[in-house]
């Protein structure tokens, strides 16, 4: 009888067999992919095979102790393949769906590509790739078309050392090239706009996925899913982080309140029509991190700055960045005492006071870098 390591083992086999054999699968496959882009291929693959329309999933001491959430009882883990040892071994991971919620549980960070994110997104990927455009949705595109020709460059070697039993034996070195580039730039520009929420459903069908059905072993499957996965991960990633920044969520309030600015109100006085204008007075100081990061954009960003500032959206984002920065700072204080316990406070108190010092400073830094000067 098979153990359960072996009949997983199978299980990854028969998806990677057949996820190629109909562009459909393949495009299921690339949707669920577009979700967990942070894991990787095999990860996903058996995500994929268990748990298709799975959106956040960790393992159960990260539920647990880092987001305060809790595993539902009877909840059926996802198993994951872990070979780093040396030989597989399984490990089990649970969907955001399968827990529930304490007090001062989070949410997982999930975030969302708009209209409003077009611009800083934009930017980047001209910035990190070299690849503009009006629309962004061209950019992945032309993106996905660029990192391929340079996977090919450094990986060429390897993919057609895994062609032996696939349909791709029928091609000669250039027609191996041309048809790994052709399906790895087609799954990643669908997994860019997946994730990024542009329905690429609607804009392809089976021609555009053709090159595909050539990836026919489990050995091809695995080297064209590692190659989307690892390429769709980079750019992914980079617009997690344009995203996440203060600058462009900033951005995005500044452009909603541009929207609701146009509803102003005039009084005469005189022979002048002046706006009725109101300033929303703070009701509360700044502390700390609200100081910094109004400094902050003063000096580097003053254009924002004046824009904020105008619009009535400064005081609110300063507050919103304040109140970030301080709960950060008791969560990445909670998890470097984890990982550093302080020795006993009332037997070596200067020791206690100097550790809890340099774990502050260390907080502080990642903090200042994430929410103040990005």
């Amino acid at each position: 009888m098979p153990s359960k390591t072996e009949e997983y083992l199978a299980l990854a086999q028969r998806t990677a067999n057949g996820l190629t054999r109909y562009w459909e699968s393949w495009t299921d496959y690339l949707t669920t992919a577009s979700r967990l882009y942070k894991y990787p291929f095999a990860d996903q693959l058996m995500i994929y095979a268990q748990r298709p329309d799975a959106t956040a999933c960790a393992d159960y001491d990260i539920w647990n102790n880092r987001m305060n959430r809790y595993v539902r009882r009877g909840s059926k883990g996802i198993a994951l393949l872990d070979e780093s040892s040396g030989f597989p071994r399984l490990h089990y991971v649970f969907d955001v769906s399968d827990t529930g919620v304490r007090r001062n549980s989070r949410d997982p960070e999930v975030w969302q590509f708009n209209d409003d994110l077009k611009q800083p997104v934009s930017e980047m990927l001209a910035a990190t790739y070299g690849i503009s455009g009006e629309r962004v949705s061209q950019q992945l595109a032309d993106v996905a078309g660029k990192l391929v020709a340079d996977y090919w460059d450094n990986n060429g070697g390897d993919i057609r050392a895994i062609v032996d039993g696939s349909l791709l034996m029928d091609y000669d070195e250039a027609g191996v090239e041309m048809q790994f580039k052709s399906a790895a730039a087609i799954s990643v520009t669908y997994t860019l706009l997946e994730r990024c929420g542009f329905e690429p459903a609607g804009w392809f069908d089976k021609e555009d996925f053709r090159a595909i059905h050539e990836f026919s072993t489990p050995d091809s499957v695995y080297a064209l899913g590692a190659a989307v996965s690892d390429m769709s991960r980079e750019v992914l990633r980079n617009i997690e982080r344009t995203v996440k920044t203060p600058f462009a969520a900033a951005m995005q309030k500044g452009a909603n309140m541009n929207t609701n600015s146009r509803n102003v109100t005039y009084s005469t006085v005189g022979d002048y029509l002046l706006p009725n204008l109101t300033l929303n007075q703070p009701r509360k100081p700044l502390g700390k991190y609200g100081r910094l990061r109004l400094n902050f954009l003063k000096q580097q960003h003053p254009v924002l700055y004046n824009t904020m500032l105008l619009s009535g959206s400064l005081y609110p984002h300063l507050m919103e960045v304040e109140q970030t920065a301080e709960s950060r700072m008791q969560q990445t204080m909670q998890e470097l005492l984890k990982q550093n316990p302080a020795p006993n406070k009332e037997r070596h108190q200067m020791e206690w006071v100097q550790h809890m010092n340099s774990l502050k400073a260390q907080a502080e830094e990642l903090v200042m870098n994430e929410l103040i000067y990005s």
